[in-house]
């Protein structure tokens, strides 16, 4: 209650001065005169009227100023204490002739603030006050358990009422200028609280104590003497104090140098931290650089090149910096501002200088103002399209080379595109995109999510995904018809970037917040909805498989009535035979043929040059394993392609690859082949040949059997009979179940069924394994569904 009341107190006692001040300013035109008195007690005026301001036209440097509002100017109190001719009404002043004769002169100033100062002078600094006001309620109401957020609300305040003052204080307001001094050197003051117990947060120190009670008593001093000098000007003697620009300028140069010290560590330790510190540091350059640089600090030699009006509007960026760092937890992304900034700069900086020599020369010459103009658009129209085309060269040529990021997008693009033409399922799309996501942006985690749009309030989300669910599903029906693919939205934490939509089914990629705390610039941004619209493509494509695979079995039960598609699971197996071929050619016609040319280098090199017997040996053990190179790539080619099966037949081509098997493992295999009246299609004989040479895998990995009893023959007339025994550790039959952890066996399986045979397996721990399989032999039938 208490809190309340000091706030309410607060805010009348805020508006009870902007209203004094409102009634003062709208009452009492800026005159814009200064005086001085000479040897002989004369009040003479010594800086004329600027342009903008009542006296100009009418009171001219020399002029002796006589009275102000009937009382003699030595004693009225503006000119006495300031120097100053503000707030009179009627002026009478003396004036000497080019005849040497001297006039005297009345003026008659009117009590209404003329149309150019009402803007400048009352609505721009109400309108600054009441967004000031605004700010400060906004952070009061989000963050007023905070202590920072008061101190952010003060530092607001105190801008806002300085800036509000300085109009009376420029027209010799006593109250104004006391204002002035209080809220002006509680800026910078208030401004290090906040940033103090700011970064305090994250374990950052930005100043001491010990320094702060010199601020403090800096502040109090300077103001002593300032408002002292308001009230007692004629004691302490003709002086124009500058200590206040002075203090001003000194501690915000303080704060950029604690700022850049703070930057600097944190980028020498690679911390996220850095881009909090280059934010603040921006942020607070920008706004208090004009004001310091160009008026502060020249205003104490006597030649400000920006009005205080003009520069004190640039303090307006700092609200808004402030407030979107302390209400938000993303910062923008200043590097990527930082580097388009001196981008465009450089290129702009040569037709700058084109268009500021020849619009002086154009000017100067001495022909019609429309004919001047004329030429003078004509100029800079032509300059501009030339540079839009330089520009176009630029992005092409400069950019990427000063724009680092820009080669990680364009490389990630060409990688990932590699990439997804390989992608033949969904988990793996996801993968790939994962993937590149993570090696190209700092990211925390990176998750998909698939949404059915009708029915949203179903959606349940893993654990680093329950805190964006309600703002997920608000985010899709705020946006419901839009979300297109590559749409990029913004959650709770983080953002969703469509990168899949069929029919009611999105496919969305959430990316949780990036390291360094900055928000997504738009380098990234188009660069994921480019990624988005890459995967949409290859999500279209697996749709479409999938559908036709589901067509294709619906129509072969629609045939057949059986509930299995033998037919699409051969096609399946067909292709992939294709690519083991395909691969097997590569492997011998490029990998085998170079092993070769290097081992007969090799061997050359050994023959043609003397060495020692250390070197000699160290040779001879690379070509040995050159060699055993060599018969690994033969027999994997001989595995993914078997030799000469169609010409040798099933029996020998088995035996040989019972031969090989022997020799890498540690088993005997017991083969018992038969005789067949029938024959054999090529389809057949491949899976029969695919069928034992998986059975061998599994015998050597995981069996660990060391006899094996294979038979091969004929069942009557219409079947082909393969038995297989091992002395191995068996398995659980029910295990079998799981495809994951025997893919071999579910594989021989599946090849079975292509064929529409049957198989059956006979297995227990400890007990070895027994497969029996059947294959049909008619061919007819088999040739009508292919």
């Amino acid at each position: 209650m208490k809190h309340r009341l000091k706030i309410t107190v607060c805010i009348l006692l805020l508006f009870l001065i902007t209203g004094y001040f409102t009634k003062f300013v709208y009452t009492h035109p800026y005159v814009g005169v200064m005086v001085t008195q000479n040897n002989e007690g004369q009040i003479i005026v010594s800086e004329s009227s600027p342009q903008k301001y009542w006296g100009f036209g009418k009171i001219y440097t020399g002029d002796q100023i006589v009275e102000v509002n009937g009382q003699p100017a030595q004693d009225y109190y503006p000119i006495r204490m300031f120097d100053s001719l503000e707030q009179a009404s009627s002026i009478a002043l003396d004036r000497t002739g080019p005849d040497g004769v001297v006039k005297r002169v009345t003026f008659e100033v009117s009590p209404q603030l003329p149309r150019n100062e009402l803007l400048t002078h009352l609505i721009f600094p109400w309108l600054a006050l009441l967004m000031f006001s605004g700010l400060s309620i906004v952070i009061y109401r989000r963050k007023k358990s905070d202590p920072a957020a008061i101190q952010l609300i003060l530092f607001f305040l105190s801008i806002g009422l300085a800036y509000f003052s300085s109009f009376s204080s420029g027209r010799a307001n006593p109250v104004g200028m006391i204002i002035l001094y209080f809220s002006m050197s509680s800026v910078p003051i208030f401004f290090i609280q906040f940033l103090k117990l700011y970064l305090e947060s994250y374990q950052e120190m930005l100043t001491g104590r010990f320094t702060m009670r010199i601020f403090y008593l800096l502040i109090a001093a300077i103001n002593v003497i300032e408002i002292t000098r308001v009230f007692y000007r004629s004691r302490l003697g003709d002086y124009n104090s500058g200590l206040m620009l002075f203090y001003f300028a000194g501690i915000n140069i303080y704060i950029v140098i604690r700022l850049i010290q703070k930057f600097a560590l944190h980028r020498k330790q690679n911390s996220p931290m850095r881009s909090l510190f280059k934010f603040i540091l921006i942020g607070h350059v920008s706004g208090f650089a004009p004001f310091i640089f160009l008026f502060a600090i020249p205003q104490l030699f006597g030649m400000a090149f920006m009005s205080a009006e003009i520069s004190a509007i640039f303090l307006l960026i700092i609200p808004f910096v402030y407030l979107y760092m302390f209400t938000t937890k993303q910062l923008f992304d200043v590097d990527f501002l930082l580097s388009r900034f001196f981008y465009y700069a450089g290129i702009a900086f040569f037709p700058t200088i084109a268009i500021s020599v020849l619009a002086s020369l154009l000017l100067t010459q001495h022909n019609q103002f429309w004919v001047r103009w004329g030429q003078l658009f004509l100029v800079s129209y032509l300059l501009i399209i030339l540079m839009l085309f330089l520009k176009e060269y630029a992005d092409l040529k400069l950019r990427p080379s000063l724009n680092k990021d820009m080669h990680n997008f364009q490389g990630s693009l060409g990688r990932f595109s590699a990439r997804i033409s390989r992608v033949m399922k969904l988990t793996d799309l996801e993968r790939v995109l994962e993937q590149e996501i993570y090696q190209v942006l700092p990211v925390k985690k990176a998750v998909f999510v698939t949404v059915d749009t009708n029915r949203l309030q179903e959606l349940t989300l893993s654990e680093p995904l329950d805190g964006i669910r309600n703002s997920l599903i608000a985010a899709i029906q705020s946006a419901v018809g839009k979300l297109d693919v590559g749409t990029i939205f913004s959650l709770q934490r983080g953002i969703g970037v469509v990168a899949g939509k069929k029919l009611n089914r999105l496919h969305i990629l959430w990316l949780d917040d990036k390291g360094s705390r900055t928000k997504y610039n738009l380098d990234e941004l188009a660069w994921l909805r480019t990624l988005a619209n890459y995967s949409a493509i290859v999500y279209e494509n697996l749709y479409l498989v999938e559908s036709l695979v589901e067509e294709l079995e619906a129509e072969f039960r629609k045939k057949n009535g059986n509930a299995s598609s033998p037919w699409l699971s051969r096609l399946i197996f067909t292709l992939s035979e294709k690519e083991r071929r395909k691969l097997a050619s590569d492997l011998h016609d490029s990998a085998l043929q170079d092993q070769l040319i290097w081992y007969r280098n090799l061997e050359s090199a050994m023959l043609d040059h003397e060495m020692g017997p250390e070197l000699h040996q160290k040779l001879d053990n690379i070509k040995e394993g050159l060699l055993d190179v060599i018969h690994q790539i033969r027999e994997t080619c001989n595995e993914l392609r078997p030799p000469l099966l169609q010409e040798m037949g099933i029996v020998e081509a088995l035996r040989g690859l019972f031969e090989q098997a022997q020799i890498r493992s540690d088993f005997v295999v017991d083969f018992h082949p038969g005789t067949f009246t029938a024959d054999i299609n090529d389809d057949q004989l491949l899976t029969l040949y695919r069928i034992v040479q998986e059975l061998l895998r599994n015998a050597s990995k995981h069996a660990k059997a060391s006899t094996i009893r294979i038979a091969l023959g004929q069942e009557g007339n219409h079947d082909i009979l393969l038995t297989y025994k091992d002395n191995g550790i068996g398995l659980k039959l029910e295990e079998l179940q799981d495809s994951y952890h025997h893919m071999g066996l579910s594989g021989i399986k599946e090849r079975v069924n292509s064929l529409e045979g049957d198989i059956t397996f006979k297995s227990a721990p400890g007990q070895g394994l027994e497969v029996r399989i059947i294959l049909p032999l008619d061919s007819a039938r088999l040739s009508q569904e292919a």
